[in-house]
């Protein structure tokens, strides 16, 4: 005879009629399982072969027993295998007292039983988490934390300094006031009193003396001398005569012409031009070692001949007209008639090349045409590197194959596969700038992509 195996799990019950569940419960360990038509049974069914009240599984020890009768059916599984309730009474593992069957289980056991039409589910399953206990907390504030005994040692400690500080400041005598006599000289300062700089001193004509044993010319020459210092003192504005105030301005307006000559002669530098006379007279050279700053600016543009509008009628060479410092016009250009011109004499033409795509080759990657996307959003930089190997060869043309690994989005590893144009800094450009490139971040593929180079 099997023994109960002692288990943590509850019983968990369905009650099915026709075809449907109507009920279901997970039974507290130690309660027993009663069916039949009372109240007051844990499964009310209708009137039915069975006893008003009737105990279907029956706690026993810390597991249960199943009870069953002869006109039950069902299947439980039971030492890993499916059995009948009949194979469980033939084989012996059902106890029988009485009209009555007891079948120990275990945790691992389930199964179903019918009676009269209502089918019964049972299985052993893990207890549910038990509710939290509501626990009364006290939101109040407090003036002090009752397990913080850091601060309330750090507060008792602060206390007792300030109490001993209170004490003695309370019985410290009073401090004597000290003379000035008393005081050392190092803190010592004399304190004057400032003189008012808005009272001035009252300025009392003063007349010259004259010496009364002086006569004739001696006094005319004296009185001439006393009034001479007087003219050569500073007069006020207020009391200048209308000549000197028309000699002020024109100092003064000589001076704002001075610096306006001096702000503008970095413009004139700039200009650099040229008398129409073409007698080597010029603004201020900017580059000159000569110094510029302290010629005088009407006589630096004194030969040059003004602005002229230009028109569309008999547009001709200008006649020389003699110079200076070896320059030449227009017209001696004009008239030149040796040297010579030849195939590669002017300025080079800029050679621009075009950029396009093969079919690539693709492994591994989550979305193809994304990274197709990504490398023709970055074909400019491809098209950077060949548009500068065309200054070096114009003629460069053919096709680049780059072999490139993305992991997690970025490029990890990039090289020439293969490079029909010949040039390998071309090739070593372009698999630097593919190494920069960014894809989605969880992009994981191995390309091989064809760039083909053409005019």
């Amino acid at each position: 005879m099997a023994q109960a195996q002692p288990t943590t799990k509850v019983l968990r019950i369905g009650i099915v009629q026709d075809g449907k569940i109507i009920q279901e419960r997970l039974i507290k360990a130690g309660e027993p399982v009663t069916v039949g038509e009372s109240t007051k049974n844990t499964f009310v069914f209708p009137p039915s072969s069975l006893p008003k009240r009737y105990q279907l599984f029956v706690p026993k020890g810390k597991g249960y027993a199943l009870n069953f009768t002869e006109e039950m059916a069902g299947k439980i599984s039971y030492k890993n295998a499916i059995v009948s309730l009949d194979q469980l009474q033939e084989r012996g593992d059902a106890v029988r007292k009485g009209g009555i069957f007891s079948l120990p289980l275990a945790d691992s056991n389930r199964g179903k039983v019918s009676i009269d039409g209502v089918t019964i589910l049972f299985q052993f399953v893990p207890p549910p988490p038990e509710p939290l206990r509501a626990i009364k907390q006290d939101f109040r504030p407090k003036l002090l934390d009752e397990d913080d005994p850091v601060f309330l040692g750090f507060l008792a400690l602060w206390t007792a300094m300030a109490a001993v500080l209170m004490i003695v400041v309370y019985n410290a005598e009073p401090g004597q006031t000290k003379g000035l006599q008393e005081i050392p000289d190092r803190f010592t300062e004399l304190v004057m009193d400032k003189p008012d700089l808005d009272d001035k001193p009252d300025i009392e004509s003063e007349e010259p003396e004259i010496d009364e044993n002086l006569e004739g010319p001696e006094v005319v020459k004296k009185e001439t001398e006393s009034s001479d210092a007087v003219g050569d003192a500073d007069v006020a504005p207020a009391e200048q005569s209308p000549e000197q105030q028309e000699v002020a301005e024109a100092q003064r307006q000589e001076q704002a012409r001075e610096e306006v000559l001096q702000e503008s002669s970095l413009l004139m530098a700039l200009l650099g031009t040229t008398g129409d006379a073409n007698n080597g007279d010029r603004v201020q050279d900017l580059f000159s070692e000569d110094d510029w700053g302290g010629q005088n600016l009407d006589a630096a543009l004194a030969n040059v001949s003004g602005a002229e509008v230009a028109t569309t009628n008999e547009v001709g060479v200008r006649e020389a007209q003699g110079g200076g410092e070896g320059s030449a016009d227009i017209g001696d250009l004009a008239k030149a008639n040796t040297g010579g011109t030849g195939v590669g004499s002017g300025p080079a033409t800029a050679v621009e090349g075009i950029v396009s795509g093969g079919t690539a080759d693709i492994v591994g990657a989550a979305n193809d045409d994304g990274v197709r996307g990504v490398i023709q959003r970055y074909r400019g930089q491809v098209k950077y590197c060949y548009d500068a190997r065309l200054k070096e060869n114009p003629t460069l043309q053919g096709r680049v194959d780059i072999m490139f690994t993305i992991a997690r989005g970025r490029v990890l590893t990039a090289s020439v596969l293969s490079n029909s144009t010949g040039d390998a800094a071309l090739g070593d450009c372009i698999a630097r700038k593919v190494q920069g490139w960014r894809f989605d971040s969880d992009e994981e593929a191995e390309v091989v992509y064809p760039f083909i180079l053409a005019l």
